[in-house]
Order: structure tokens, then C-alpha cells, then sequence
């Protein structure tokens, strides 16, 4: 017989033919190889592999089952690991504060609720982010919070993960259509204590609408007057990148201004006109503003012109800029993204720690002044 009709002769007897004894991996007649046998036997239902234990399946039957209890966790043979005690659960500000390695502690609290704008006419110096992170700091160590988002970007309710899409009641409501600022105020799910007013992108319209509008420039400060803010420690405006009327707003509804300022050439150009701004509303309509804080932000040490643009702003404005600067940090950029802040996003980073201590001295900065109880 020639080799190539031997050849299915031998793959039928292969096929069919009885099983070598005492093999493990042996199937019935008609069923899988050798080859695909042990998966078989693998998902074999338990009874069935108890019933073919005599003929030396019941080894590999034996051999799945940890990997079948494993998957069906909490089963009748579960590890007795798995029934144990779930572990309590870790809130994002409870990881944040064991992070910050500040444990904790509650920072001076003013005697009545501070107002603080955060206004710089020029974009990209981090108003946003300051507002954002220097809120959530103060709030994780004791103080209330509300973050007043007076800008058509919604960056900060963005950030505070707050609902901000069109048509959505926010500060546009507030100024244009005299509703009272505490039906649009909502809760920072992440972190007690903090709350925010968002923006819409119907505020790019406020502008245009509010020019007819009578007193103008005191919509905002009219809205405050009329909103309980006794539980409240602090209230941070952030304003958009202009000196209209939004930022005028704000101005004439707070007594404090901080002054976020970049570490760079420019940042320096449009603070001679910011600063005469304040200074006509204060000659106008708000007698109590004043310039409070001053934060040095997005500081590169390798380079030198942000180290002299840091030795000129504290030459010209002496105490009232913070030790602390906020250097570049990716994080920091990062942390919107996910709808958060880089306190409860990354509080390990640089960016969060510098935060962190010019928030700290905010809060000091009021016991100093005696503003707190």
C-alpha cells in the first residue's frame, strides 16, 4: 500500500478509534483532540467531573476549580479572603489632606466673609486656575467657599465640575434678569464646604445688555446685598480677561483684589492699566477696594527673567505680594480636565503645594489685619 492511502486510514483511527488508558486527556468517541480536551474539562459543571472521577478526569477537573470559584466570587468555596470587611472608603478631600501632609488643621477664619476678585486684564496668567485652587485649598481646611464664575468661558465651573451648558441658571441670569444668586449657587461634590455660581456662555452676551440697564456697573454688588453670605468665610471672583463691564462688576461688588501676574516680559505691560481702573472705581463707586494680594504665577527658575520680573513686582509693591510663588506645572494644567483641582487631582505635585502655602498665607494675611474673630 502506497503512503499517501495509509495516511486516512491512520487519521480515521486516530479519530476514532478507543482512547489510550489511563489518559487524562482522553474524550469520548467523535470528541474533542487530545489537544483541546483539558479546556473542555475545565468548564465541566463540578457534577460532572465528580461522575468521571474513575477514569482520571477528575485530576483535571480538580485542577480548574480554583480558577472557577476565584471568578465567581462570594460563591461556596470563595477564598475566605474575599468574605472579609470591605475597608471604609476615602473621600477626595480625605486623600487630598493625607497628601498635603498638612493634617488637617483648620486655618484662621475671618470674622466675616471676605471678597475677593481675582482680575488681570490679560489672558493666560492664571486667574482661573488661582481662583480654583486657592479656593479649594481654604475650603479644605475649614473655610466655606463660593467661587463666583463671572466668566463666558466657564473655565472655573469646569474645573469645580459644576454644570455650566447653555440655558443652564447661572450668574448671566443673576445680572441680566435680577434672579436671586441663591437659586444658581451649587455644591462642589469633591470637597465640603466649597461652592460655586457658574457661567454660561450666555454671559458673552451681558456685556451688550447690560449698557441700558440702570446702575450698571453695581448689578453684581446689588445681587450680594440681597445674598445671605453669613455662612460664607470667603467669595472669589473670577473675572474675565478685559476691563469691562463684567470686571467692573466685580470691582465695585468686592473690597479686596488679588492680582494673579505671570513671570514674564508681558505680564507686566497692562498692570499701569489695571491699576488705574481700580484706582477710578475706587474714586467712583467702590471707596473700600483695594489691592490685598499679589500672586506670582507660572515661575520658571531656570530662566532669568522670571527671577527679575519677581525682584521688580516686590520692589514696587513691597508686602503685599505673597512669598509664595506658583511655579509651571503640568498638573496644574491638567487637573480642569478631569474636572477638578490639582489640590484633589494630584495634591503630591509642586503646583498643589505652591497653592497650598499662598492659600495658607491668604488665610494668615486676615489674623494679621485683625479680620479674624
Amino acid at each position: 500500500m502506497s503512503a499517501a492511502g495509509a495516511t486516512p486510514a491512520r487519521r480515521s483511527r486516530g479519530r476514532q478509534g478507543p482512547p489510550l488508558r489511563g489518559s487524562p486527556t482522553a474524550g469520548p468517541v467523535g470528541g474533542p483532540s487530545a489537544d483541546s480536551a483539558a479546556p473542555a474539562t475545565a468548564i465541566a459543571p463540578a457534577g460532572r467531573a465528580a461522575a468521571d472521577g474513575t477514569n482520571g478526569q477528575v485530576a483535571a477537573a480538580t485542577a480548574a476549580r480554583p480558577a472557577t470559584a476565584g471568578a465567581a466570587a462570594g460563591q461556596i468555596g470563595a477564598p475566605a479572603a474575599a468574605r472579609g470587611p470591605a475597608r471604609p472608603s476615602v473621600t477626595p478631600a480625605e486623600a487630598a489632606l493625607a497628601a498635603l501632609g498638612s493634617g488637617g488643621r483648620e486655618w484662621p477664619r475671618p470674622r466675616s466673609c471676605r471678597m475677593i476678585t481675582i482680575a488681570n486684564q490679560k489672558g493666560g496668567v492664571g486667574k482661573t486656575t488661582s481662583a480654583v485652587n486657592l479656593a479649594a485649598s481654604l475650603a479644605l481646611h475649614g473655610a466655606r467657599v463660593l467661587v463666583v464664575d463671572l466668566d463666558p468661558q466657564g473655565n472655573a465651573s469646569t474645573a469645580l465640575d459644576v454644570e455650566h451648558r447653555a440655558g443652564t441658571a447661572s450668574v448671566y441670569n443673576v445680572l441680566v434678569e435680577d434672579q436671586p444668586l441663591a437659586g444658581i449657587v451649587r455644591p462642589v461634590a469633591d470637597i465640603p464646604g466649597l461652592y460655586c455660581a457658574p457661567a454660561t456662555i450666555d454671559l458673552a452676551g451681558a456685556e451688550i445688555e447690560l449698557v441700558p440697564l440702570v446702575a450698571r456697573e453695581a448689578r453684581l454688588g446689588r445681587a450680594f446685598a440681597d445674598y445671605d453670605a453669613s455662612s460664607l468665610d470667603y467669595i472669589l471672583i473670577d473675572c474675565p480677561p478685559s476691563l469691562g463691564l463684567l470686571t467692573v462688576n466685580a470691582l465695585v461688588a468686592a473690597a479686596e483684589v488679588l492680582i494673579p501676574i505671570q513671570c514674564e516680559y508681558y505680564a507686566l505691560e497692562g498692570l499701569e492699566q489695571l491699576l488705574r481702573t481700580i484706582d477710578l472705581v475706587k474714586s467712583h463707586l467702590n471707596p473700600a477696594l483695594y489691592v490685598s494680594t499679589i500672586l506670582l504665577t507660572m515661575y520658571d527658575g531656570r530662566t532669568r527673567l522670571a527671577s527679575q520680573v519677581a525682584e521688580e513686582v516686590r520692589e514696587h509693591f513691597g508686602d503685599v505680594v505673597l512669598s509664595t510663588v506658583i511655579p509651571r506645572s503640568v498638573r496644574v494644567s491638567e487637573a480642569p480636565s478631569y474636572g477638578q483641582s490639582v489640590m484633589t487631582y494630584d495634591p503630591g505635585s509642586s503646583g498643589a503645594q505652591a497653592y497650598l502655602e499662598a492659600a495658607r498665607e491668604v488665610a494668615d494675611r486676615a489674623a494679621e489685619l485683625g479680620q479674624t474673630g
